[in-house]
């Protein structure tokens, strides 16, 4: 039987809306469940939360700005500071971000202004649509996301008129707006692929970008930063680089996601030398698989389980 902590934890997360504790929670009283003998009630606590998989609920900003509501999504989220597994360089400078915006008031008093317009450059799967999540749930922000294959279209004139109308509402609803994806509009003038269309979206979302003086906070992210035009950096007021998890980090991450269901046959420093190089999203997704293998094989998590889901997925990334 759960205890009395698991429960009191089940219900406070429910009641502040963390549905990631909430689910947490949930899979630690399966698995008590599973060693008591309990398979049938342990297998359907973990099928429920498997029908619900922490996808996000996104919906439709339409009730806010129709004109906009065909590529702006307002998007829920629950994640914290403390959930992003990175180096203390990056968590500090997300940090500075929150602080910054908390106290912009004061910096205003001051003749200067907090950070607002922030770069994330990395790999996918490192953690930069998860700041974006962090920095609206910590600041307690809505978070929108842009949809750059609603906003870029072939019509000329067409991807600059959604642009202007997504800094109008940028200036009228505060919050978090991330581009990702940005490399799509971001791309260096000049280059052998590019065209004239695109030069100009890309010099109305710097003049745009110059021109905001908002209360919202703009997040690009990009997997190539590389191919950005420097121009957009001077835009900035902070870039953030992203890299692959060290061996540490791995450890880190695998022994929070598996941590209901460890033991002492599995051995976290095999594993993580088996995900070196994998991203965060990748070795999230592995520990996901390893889980729902050992509930529904009724058996405990071994490191053979784990080693043959990194394989899996290792096989699925291949054949992609």
């Amino acid at each position: 039987m759960p205890n009395a902590n698991q429960i009191l934890a089940l219900v406070k997360s429910h009641l502040e809306g963390d549905d990631k504790r909430f689910k947490e929670v949930a899979m630690q009283i399966a698995a008590v469940e599973a060693r008591s003998g309990h398979t049938i009630l342990s297998r359907s606590i973990a099928d429920l939360i498997k029908s619900n998989t922490g996808v996000r609920l996104v919906r439709s900003l339409a009730p806010l700005n129709m004109d906009v509501s065909e590529y702006v999504l307002s998007v829920d989220n629950s994640y914290r500071l403390s959930d992003l597994i990175c180096s203390e360089v990056i968590k500090s400078k997300i940090s500075r971000i929150i602080k910054e915006y908390i106290h912009r008031d004061l910096l205003y008093q001051n003749n200067l202004s907090n950070r607002n317009k922030i770069l994330l450059a990395g790999p996918s799967g490192t953690g930069k649509t998860m700041t974006a999540s962090i920095l609206a749930n910590e600041l307690h922000l809505p978070l929108y996301v842009v949809r750059m294959e609603k906003v870029i279209t072939k019509y000329m004139g067409e991807t600059s008129l959604k642009l202007s109308k997504i800094f109008d509402l940028i200036s009228n609803v505060r919050g978090i707006y991330l581009f990702d994806e940005f490399d799509a509009i971001g791309m260096q003038r000049g280059m052998e692929n590019e065209v004239g269309e695109m030069r100009r979206i890309l010099n109305t979302f710097l003049q745009l970008m110059e021109r905001d003086d908002s209360d919202s906070i703009i997040v690009a992210a990009t997997n190539a930063k590389e191919v950005l035009d420097t121009a957009l950096f001077r835009r900035f007021d902070d870039v953030i680089e992203y890299q692959l998890p060290d061996q540490q980090q791995i450890e880190i991450l695998l022994k929070t996601q598996l941590e209901p269901f460890t033991t002492p046959d599995l051995h976290i420093d095999k594993i993580a030398k088996a995900l070196e190089g994998r991203s965060h999203a990748e070795i999230t997704s592995v520990c996901a698989d390893s889980i729902k293998e050992s509930i529904l094989s009724e058996q405990q998590l071994t490191d053979n389980i784990v080693i043959q889901a990194i394989e899996q997925k290792h096989s699925q990334i291949m054949s992609a």
